[in-house]
């Protein structure tokens, strides 16, 4: 069971750098088109955003790139996911908002690859994006729980 997991991890490792490296060269294109798209599906998340998109961009790519390059070692990448999830909700962030995102980020990647975009890169990035949400919504739900303590010890 172990050695299946680490074999899936392996090809999900693979697989997203393999199509990481088909949308690289348009990197900003994508990013910007990814907020375009996600502010014109769910407008009511625009105002959790800047009005200045830049830095956002900036952030968003290296999260990107990030979860690429460490996936074989998710572990090492919970503390990081935690600590922004827990950042995500001072600025409102919900449940249903990671789910908002996955989808736009799976259309976006799969608009900007192409024809070159397959089933096994859809998995691969499912199964990483899936991974990374779940790991900020821990974090959210720290905040949640702490404050329901602090509530009860009021």
């Amino acid at each position: 069971m172990i050695h299946d997991i680490d074999a899936r991890r392996t090809e999900d490792c693979r697989l997203l750098q393999e199509s990481l490296g088909l949308v690289a060269p348009v990197a900003p294109q994508l990013v910007a088109a990814f907020y375009d798209h996600l502010f014109a599906a769910y407008p009511q998340v625009r105002p959790m955003f800047p009005v200045d998109m830049q830095v956002q961009h900036d952030r968003l790519l290296k999260a990107i790139i990030a979860l690429v390059t460490h996936y074989e070692s998710p572990e090492q990448r919970v503390p990081a996911l935690t600590a922004m999830g827990r950042d995500h909700v001072r600025y409102g962030v919900q449940l249903d908002h990671y789910v908002a995102v996955g989808g736009v980020l799976m259309a976006t990647l799969r608009r900007f690859a192409g024809t070159a975009w397959n089933a096994e890169y859809e998995g691969a990035w499912t199964r990483a994006y899936t991974f990374a949400a779940g790991a900020m919504m821990m974090g959210s739900a720290q905040v949640a729980a702490a404050s329901v303590a602090d509530q009860l010890a009021a």
